[in-house]
């Protein structure tokens, strides 16, 4: 036990002494130890804004295995404000009819860069990082596998404009973006 101990304290204590360099997307080099940017503090600070809650219409895109009028991503702050959790919801006849996706995003200072981690209903985990584009949108990229062993490419590009979120979702197949669903997010006033 006390060699056990031992050697948590010895692998805690090394890891404060790494001095890795990362690079960003924009290929700036980013320390290992950085801080929170400020660009991921004023995204999730819009995010988790008034209720936190944020409805979009499914009209487009209701079918017989998609039957819901409209989902629900609801965000807020984790322990210290360090890190963000959400959920996907699914809205049936203006109720909340339970969830199908939470969310885990933080920054990780040892690789230099925001991760999200999201897990489905299904037991699907996607994986992955997102960064800030120059003109203050965000971009998410995550690789999704599947308790069957399946695995598929996934990306979103997303910005405010007029008090609204916008997502554009992508599947990435063979390295190249391709469109998905196109969704305007307005934040909910329950």
């Amino acid at each position: 036990m006390k060699r056990q101990i031992l050697t948590f304290l010895f692998l805690v204590l090394s890891g404060f002494s790494l001095q890795a360099q990362n690079t960003s997307e924009d290929g700036q080099a980013v320390p290992a130890g950085a801080p929170i940017p400020q660009w991921l503090l004023d995204d999730w600070a819009a995010r988790t804004a008034g209720t936190g809650t944020w409805i979009t219409d499914n009209s487009a895109y209701k079918n017989e295995n998609e039957p819901f009028d409209a989902y629900g991503l609801q965000w807020a702050y984790g322990i210290g404000k360090k890190h963000l959790n959400g959920r996907l919801y699914c809205i049936r006849d203006g109720k909340d009819i339970g969830a199908v996706w939470q969310f885990l995003e933080f920054w990780d200072p040892a690789a230099g860069e925001a991760r999200i981690v999201q897990i489905g209903s299904d037991g699907t985990v996607g994986q992955g990082k997102a960064w800030r584009l120059d003109d203050g949108s965000v971009k998410v990229q995550q690789v999704f596998t599947s308790p069957g062993g399946g695995a598929f490419g996934s990306g979103h590009h997303s910005w405010m404009e007029g008090g609204a979120h916008h997502t554009q979702s992508f599947a990435i197949e063979e390295g190249k973006w391709v469109k998905r669903r196109y969704c305007v997010w307005k934040l909910s006033r329950e």
